[in-house]
């Protein structure tokens, strides 16, 4: 059997960056010979990395024995630094609880915000917008960069930028500058969500990454949902400006900390003329630009979507948005987002599964808290209500973390974590204005039963299909789509909730109501119209209209369950070495990959060629008398 006819009947790819040699033999093992026929055979598959959870071990024998020389190393070894991880990870998740934080911190304070700066409702949409659409539409680049210029630079930057914004936000005077601060802030803290992740992945194995990454998608889901109660209680009891002031001491507490104790592989940054040559800035340009148009358009849609200005956005950001994906499909420099995360089915599932997942947890998390309202309970009590999907979110993101710890695989968690989404969301859907306390809570916590793991799984799945050296774009590619799920999902939701309320309200005989712009916000009182009738009327009208989004989401939390059965399992298990100290050598953490143990050949035997993290095995048949290639 050739070595094309080999490779040709199996869809196994080499992932090494240059021939093995078996020094003790006449044989060698030219990889890149075996490169150049996958790339005939299957350009879309033939150098992606993404299908192989690891590296080639190649396995040879000399005069009828093994030889200890010929087991080569894993070129895609992680080497893992060592940390004092307690304190190293307490940094990590406050970094990413404060950056989380800000997210919705100010949904509670903007009607005292408004007042003080003599705010529109226009501009007061901008307050929570900037954010938003600066950590998303910057969310490609910070993966990207920590390439370039090392991690520790642009994750530290990025902390320095959020300590800075923040300060801005705080001592603001009025709305406009409130919002240009806010995307200083966003900036900031994009980065830190981003390089977190990153982070956890450089300092721990792929085996036990999962009982950290749950921590830190606990902690994102947890601030998320506690937010709007701890800006309320800190808007009433101080002032709406420490919503800002309050992440000074307790970032730059982090900072100091992970400068002393956060130790990362060391980096040597590239030169200027190589970074010039290879940086895709005109892939950067479009993306971000794309991005950033289009959010545009889905914010202004939450007021108006027929109006010419968010048609105008949307148009603009698509087809700009169409146009860097067309540059990095032709580029011949480094793309921001490599195309192959969409050409590989694994990493096309997981990247519009987390899509769906945050259009569903976004809106929740901001809406459900008026529903609570709307039934007489004070913001502080609906932030309270809320708890069994906050604190759920965030333990059994922690609780699968260490499953996966355990199990070593994550593609049938992912099934069944949409599976219980899907059904959590369903029956939140049937809550009405006689619901009783404990269908609520029940309701919220089989959602959160569902929806908490997804922050952590498909990142492990999505890292556990690429090679190393892609961990850290594939990453903030996966927490691009997030960003972008929940801003569009929280942008639809909004606009649902608005015309279905506008037109239940319209619909009850003898009810003036408010404007429905207005009465979009204004639920508090409402328990206190009368007659009773009316009141019920009134009361049905808001549960329906706040019910109606995750109508939409139910069906987007499907498709995610049944396009999570296409999803490859890949190994969780990838060879590793201790980062050696001075004056000792590198230590093998696992020698073997994917948790296979090599076997002995003895004379006349296959050179066995395994890619780990495959189903596939390519065996070449080497002639041991004369051969001088593989044949």
């Amino acid at each position: 059997m050739t070595l094309k006819r080999a490779l040709s009947t199996q869809s196994a790819t080499l992932d090494a960056a240059a021939p093995v040699l078996n020094p003790r033999s006449e044989a060698e093992v030219d990889v890149q010979l075996a490169q150049q026929n996958l790339r005939k055979l299957d350009p879309a598959h033939s150098l992606d990395p993404a299908r192989t959870g690891s590296s080639v071990t190649v396995v040879a024998e000399e005069n009828g024995a093994p030889s200890a020389s010929t087991a080569v190393k894993p070129v895609d070894q992680q080497v893992i630094p060592k940390n004092n991880m307690p304190i190293v990870m307490f940094c990590l998740a406050l970094t990413t609880f404060l950056a989380a934080l800000d997210q919705t911190i100010v949904a509670t304070a903007l009607s005292t915000i408004s007042k003080d700066l003599n705010g529109t409702t226009g501009s007061l949409s901008w307050v929570s917008a900037a954010y938003l659409l600066c950590v998303t539409s910057l969310a490609p680049c910070y993966g990207k960069l920590s390439d370039y210029f090392g991690r520790k630079i642009v994750f530290f930057s990025s902390i320095i930028v959020f300590i800075l914004g923040s300060a801005l936000c705080g001592a603001a005077q009025d709305i406009v500058w409130l919002c240009v601060c806010r995307g200083v802030q966003g900036v900031g803290g994009g980065g830190v969500m981003q390089m977190t992740q990153v982070v956890v992945s450089d300092i721990t194995t792929l085996q036990s990454r999962s009982k950290y990454t749950g921590i830190i998608g606990a902690t994102w889901g947890f601030a998320a949902v506690v937010g709007p109660l701890l800006g309320g209680v800190l808007t009433s009891k101080a002032s709406w400006r420490w919503c800002f002031f309050i992440n000074l001491p307790v970032a730059t507490a982090a900072l100091v900390l992970l400068f002393f104790f956060l130790n990362l592989n060391p980096h040597n940054p590239p030169k200027f003329a190589y970074l010039l040559s290879t940086f895709d800035f005109l892939g950067l340009f479009l993306l971000v630009a794309g991005l950033v148009v289009l959010l545009v358009g889905f914010t202004s849609g939450e007021t108006s979507w027929s109006s010419a200005q968010t048609l105008a956005c949307l148009v603009v950001g698509v087809c700009t948005l169409l146009a860097a994906v067309g540059v990095e499909l032709k580029t011949k420099r480094s793309p921001i987002i490599p195309p192959r995360l969409f050409r590989i089915r694994t990493s096309a599932a997981l990247l519009i599964g987390v899509f769906f997942q945050a259009f569903g947890f976004i809106p929740l998390s901001y809406y459900e808290p008026l529903y609570f309202q709307a039934l007489g309970s004070t913001p502080l009590m609906s932030g309270v209500l809320m708890m069994p999907f906050s604190v759920g979110t965030a333990l059994f993101g922690v609780a699968y973390g260490f499953i996966v710890a355990k199990l070593k695989r994550t593609k049938e968690l992912i099934i069944v974590s949409y599976l219980i989404s899907t059904l959590g969301f369903a029956l939140v859907c049937t809550l009405d204005e006689t619901s009783s306390r404990a269908k609520q809570m029940l309701y919220l916590l089989v959602a959160a039963l569902g929806i908490g793991p997804l922050f952590q799984l498909p990142m492990l799945h999505i890292q556990a299909s690429m090679p190393v050296k892609d961990m850290a774009t594939s990453t903030a590619t996966l927490a691009l789509m997030r960003s972008v799920g929940g801003t569009v999902g929280i942008s639809v939701s909004g606009a649902i909730y608005a015309s279905q309320l506008k037109k239940r309200l319209g619909d009850i005989p003898g009810y003036s109501g408010m404007a429905s712009g207005a009465a979009v916000g204004a639920v508090q009182g409402l328990v206190d119209i009368q007659p009773p009738e009316l009141r019920r009327q009134v009361l049905n009208a808001y549960a329906r209209s706040l019910n109606f989004p995750w109508i939409i989401s139910t069906p987007l939390l499907f498709i995610g369950f049944l396009i999570s059965f296409l999803l490859k399992h890949y190994s969780m298990e990838r060879a590793a070495v201790k980062a050696p100290r001075k004056g000792e050598a590198a230590v093998d953490e696992k020698v073997e990959e994917g948790g296979e143990k090599l076997e002995e050949v003895g004379p006349n035997e296959d050179v066995a060629v395994e890619a780990s993290g495959l189903d596939e095995r390519v065996e070449v048949v080497r002639q041991r008398e004369g051969a001088k290639e593989l044949v």
